[in-house]
């Protein structure tokens, strides 16, 4: 059973509360949300995740830059180490608005997908071989 996904916002950072239990990264809500088989939820989820590897990667190629600039102050200019890093600055976040916004969204239809209305039908044997049919629906108020 998959249970609704609850964003917290608190001054510098978000929580998410998934089944009474609070979780720090979003990282943590790839089962719930893969789980709930819905295209839309998996592509905005999967984008998140990529553009968040894209984050970690321009953050390193900067301080990889940073450190060889240090150890080679004469080598770069003042002009191209700032323009470096105001870029990697300005990239990352970005980057970080945008995959934040994909997580928005994929919470946002997974919470919409879990609460609609659901129809099951199931057919069955009794114990003396008769037949049972049964019909169940589920709503959430």
């Amino acid at each position: 059973m998959l249970f609704p996904i609850e964003v917290k916002q608190q001054f510098l950072s978000t929580k998410f509360i998934y089944d009474r239990q609070i979780i720090e990264s979003p990282l943590g809500l790839q089962i719930p949300l893969l789980q709930a088989r819905d295209t839309e939820v998996n592509v905005e989820y999967l984008t998140f995740k990529k553009q968040r590897k894209a984050v970690q990667v321009i953050n390193l190629v900067g301080t990889a830059f940073s450190l060889y600039t240090i150890f080679n102050r004469e080598k770069v200019s003042s002009g191209v180490y700032w323009g470096t890093f105001g870029g990697t600055i300005l990239i990352s976040g970005y980057l970080n608005i945008k995959s934040n916004q994909h997580l928005g969204k994929a919470i946002k239809r997974y919470n919409e997908v879990i609460s609609e209305n659901k129809v099951g039908l199931v057919f069955d044997k009794s114990f003396d071989n008769q037949a049972i049919l049964g019909i169940g629906i589920s709503h959430s108020f």
